[in-house]
């Protein structure tokens, strides 16, 4: 009984113990947090929108609730700190102010509201949807030189949205200059100095409550200044030194009914490029907090559940007027300093920001304007440094002229065409790279590919004479208008040798894509090897590439011949070289006599017909199974008329399915089944008459009866078997070498 009361207890105590710890994270965090939102909320609500500022800082506070809640249970990360994020805000106030610059006083709050609750419905549904087609991984797909133009893009923006919100309007390069010739509004020079020094000191001094110290200490040495300067809290709002003063900062309901009839949805329409922005630009965020997040706490994140968590809440807050959000890696790195046990942690965070919503509007007002500027200004500094100036360690020159390039088109022109820049930039340098890279991957004579059809001897010599008039080109990659423009440089040189090869198959196996501009050059590149007197085959097709050339006119009626892959390609070549030729006939009783190894003595002359007493004759029609891969080897054959084709199962690496793979025909003369007879294993193909065909079988006991009963015949039997086979492997051998050279 004492033991179950005293477990209780620590239980108890355990319980207590984390609550406390979650709640001084959470007052740790929250000072952020809401100085944050505050500053986040002036910078979208400028100019027109600045008397609706309290409805900014409540659509920051909801959205954090509605995030807080909704994810502190589903997250990968349960330490994870949620709300409005630095790298989606300043394409959002790119948003609210196109808006405010062109809507009708009556209409600026409605349209604003609206096209901010799109957005967020928008960032949700796509990261829903991600999480549901498993694209967490889509950052390994974006190139980084782009993303790091995306992130010193956004401290920029962050970085000039400070100084607009310390001046109480937009910052522009008028300010710039003024600064530079000594005439700069006081707040300006105020909020950069604070913003310098929040953000070095934060690289000095690297414990939980810096950050929420000099918050509130810059409150207090910024009122004190305002005193010492004469200023009552009237006459500092009046100046702009303050906010003005509201009650409460609740959100304006995108779907109330009176705020939907003032909507401007023409201006809301023009936004849809800066809505896809954000959609790019939060998703990114969010990836690469996770990313960070898993370095940092040497844990690791699933992405897809934090995309489904926190697509499912910004579709949510949203619809409640709420500002969208992510992941914030600063205050998430902050919250578990400060000792955060569990989720619960952003349980009270999201209570304490409702309170701060309901109750906080007389508080709030008395931040200072250049406080405000400052939070969003040394966030600003701090991505410059790490994506402008510490990335050119990092970065080739040429990926760090984009990152560049794409900052100063964000300051002179604006974020939607520095995302345009960069991606085409990125764009370009891949094509021209892709070009440099030739798409061919060898070359090779048909000598030096092994064949899948024993041939006798003869045969195979002529074979060998003429390999030099086939040319086998692999190709590789995707073909495209760079790489097209390499592709038939090489084939001419081909055609312009000296030794113009009579047949030239391009095997297109391991293409991925051809497009357009490929297609039509490789259609021109057919006609101009026909004028050159050679003939031009494909191989190894996709669906998709041989669309994109039929649709190009490259394969027409009359144009190249298309095989399966290489083997069946050189089989069609070889059947056609040697029917120019008229070949003798040679019975199989004559082929026997001269495969069969001279022996000593007078009995050399009748070994084919003692070997033939110990077989039996077999018939095969077109398609018949011989035997089965996996049957037990049982018997060997003599092929004395006729084709086999010997089939391995394997799958099918596109579908997964089963499928039969031809990896060997046997012409006439040929021997089947000797060697899982020999060494006693199951068959390894199974064996199908691809002609009528007449075989002779040995059966093991009639093979164990001839080595007692006729030891000569038996030896002899072994090695040309064993002839055969070395016969073989010599010739793979062989092309084995030309292949690797």
């Amino acid at each position: 009984m004492g033991t179950a009361t005293d477990a209780a207890g620590a239980s108890g105590t355990g319980a207590s113990a984390r609550l406390a710890r979650n709640i001084l994270a959470a007052l740790v965090v929250s000072l952020s947090a809401v100085s944050f939102y505050i500053s986040a909320a002036s910078l979208l609500f400028q100019g027109a929108l600045a008397p609706h500022l309290s409805v900014a800082i409540g659509g920051a506070l909801v959205g954090a609730v509605v995030l807080g809640l909704m994810s502190a249970s589903r997250m990968s990360l349960p330490l994870a700190s949620v709300g409005a994020e630095p790298a989606t805000v300043p394409v959002l106030a790119a948003i609210t102010g196109g808006i405010a610059a062109q809507a009708s006083p009556g209409a600026v709050l409605g349209t604003t509201v609206v096209a901010l609750a799109i957005t967020a419905l928008a960032i949700g549904l796509a990261w829903w949807w991600m999480a549901r087609r498993q694209g967490g991984d889509l950052i390994r797909f974006i190139p980084y030189p782009v993303i790091g133009g995306f992130l010193g893009s956004v401290g920029w923006l962050m970085l000039t949205g400070g100084m607009g919100v310390a001046m109480a309007q937009g910052f522009t390069l008028a300010q710039a200059w003024a600064w530079i010739t000594g005439a700069a509004d006081l707040r300006l020079v105020v909020a950069l100095g604070l913003g310098a020094l929040i953000w070095w000191t934060l690289l000095r001094v690297a414990h939980v409550l810096t950050l929420p110290g000099l918050i509130v200490g810059s409150v207090i040495v910024l009122h004190l200044g305002l005193m010492l300067a004469g200023l009552d809290l009237e006459a500092a709002r009046g100046q702009g030194w303050l906010l003005k003063p509201f009650s409460q900062t609740l959100p304006a309901l995108p779907l109330a009914p009176d705020l939907l009839a003032s909507v401007q949805w023409g201006l809301v329409a023009q936004q849809a490029g800066l809505m896809a922005s954000a959609v790019i630009v939060a998703t990114l965020a969010l990836l690469l907090s996770d990313t960070s997040l898993e370095v940092a706490w040497d844990t690791r994140a699933d992405i897809n559940c934090d995309l489904r968590a926190l697509g499912q809440a910004n579709l949510v807050a949203g619809a409640l007027g709420g500002l969208v959000g992510g992941v914030s890696i600063s205050r998430s790195v902050l919250n578990r300093a400060a000792g955060a046990a569990d989720k619960g942690s952003a349980v009270v965070l999201a209570v304490l920001c409702l309170l701060a919503m309901v109750w906080g509007g007389p508080v709030i007002a008395l931040v200072p304007r250049p406080l405000l500027g400052a939070m969003l200004i040394y966030l600003g500094i701090g991505m410059l440094k790490a994506w402008v100036l510490d990335s050119r360690k990092r970065l080739p020159l040429r990926d760090y002229l984009t990152v560049i390039v794409m900052v100063a088109v964000t300051a002179v022109a604006g974020f939607l065409p520095a995302v345009c820049v960069g991606v085409l930039s990125c764009c370009l340098d891949f094509a021209l790279s892709s070009a440099s890279l030739s798409p061919v991957r060898r070359v090779v004579e048909r000598g030096a590919w092994p064949s899948r059809v024993e041939r006798s001897q003869a045969q195979m010599d002529h074979l060998r004479a003429q390999s030099g008039q086939q040319q086998i080109v692999e190709l590789q990659g995707v073909l495209f208008f760079g790489s097209a423009t390499r592709l038939v440089r090489d084939i001419e040189a081909l055609l312009e040798g000296p030794s113009v090869p009579s047949l030239i198959l391009l095997d297109l196996r391991q293409v991925r894509w051809v497009d357009t501009s490929a297609a039509q050059a490789l259609g021109r590149l057919f006609k101009q090897a026909v004028r050159q007197g050679a003939k031009v085959e494909l191989s190894g097709l996709s669906a998709a590439v041989r669309q994109a050339l039929v649709a190009a006119g490259a394969l027409t009626d009359g144009g190249p011949t298309v095989h399966a892959d290489i083997d069946a390609a050189v089989q069609a070549w070889d059947d056609e070289v040697l029917s120019r030729v008229q070949w003798a006939p040679q019975g199989f009783d004559d082929w026997l006599r001269q495969s069969l190894p001279a022996d000593s003595g007078d009995q050399a002359a009748d070994l084919p017909r003692r070997l033939l007493a110990q077989v039996e004759p077999l018939r095969l029609a077109v398609g018949e199974c011989l035997f089965r891969q996996g049957e037990p080897s049982d018997a060997l054959y003599l092929l004395r008329s006729g084709r086999l084709v010997a089939q391995v199962q394997t799958t099918d690496a596109a579908t997964g399915e089963p499928r039969a793979l031809t990896v060997r025909t046997i012409q006439a003369g040929g021997a089947v089944g000797e060697m899982g007879l020999f060494r006693a294993v199951p068959r390894s193909a199974t064996i199908l008459a691809d002609q009528p065909s007449e075989l002779l079988c040995l059966r093991r006991e009639r093979l164990a009866q001839m080595e007692r009963e006729e030891p000569a015949v038996a030896a002899a039997l072994y090695r040309l078997f064993l002839g055969q086979l070395a016969g073989r492997l010599d010739q793979l051998t062989a092309q084995a070498t030309a292949l690797a050279r």
